[in-house]
């Protein structure tokens, strides 16, 4: 979905805002990140869908992938699943702050998308975090 220079540039950003967790970033070349990245929302979610939401939501962008290579290297365990939630709610709000004024609606408005997402791979999302733990105790690929 994501081509290789908007890979470079979210690397870039990730650094820029010193999100929690980017070091996971550095185990992957940028095409491999180019598989991986899937935008924001699940994989289930029709390529169009999630176009839309990283057309609506694009500065949540680097907060995604931090959090699509957190979910491909999943463990199995619960407490790792709340951990990325949550941190992806921090780096929203990182990226917000670092993004826009705090005069700026827009600023609060991905501070909410943050807190919505998270809350919604919390909810939602624990058979999505599993599945590629699974596949590899299973010997499949993730």
């Amino acid at each position: 979905m994501a081509t290789l220079s908007e890979i470079k540039r979210l690397r870039a950003i990730c650094e820029e805002c010193e999100l929690e967790g980017r070091e996971i970033l550095a185990k992957y070349t940028d095409e491999e990140l180019v598989d991986l990245f899937n935008g924001i929302g699940p994989e289930s979610f029709p390529q169009w869908l999630r176009a839309a939401l990283d057309a609506l939501h694009p500065s949540l962008a680097p907060v995604a992938m931090i959090h699509d290579a957190e979910w491909s290297e999943s463990d199995g365990r619960r407490e790792t699943f709340e951990a990325s939630n949550a941190r992806f709610r921090r780096n929203g709000c990182k990226v917000a702050s670092a993004s826009f004024g705090w005069w700026r609606p827009r600023r609060y408005k991905v501070m909410w998308d943050a807190f919505k997402f998270a809350r919604i791979c919390q909810r939602f999302g624990w058979s999505a975090f599993l599945a590629p733990y699974e596949s590899k105790e299973s010997g499949g690929a993730a």
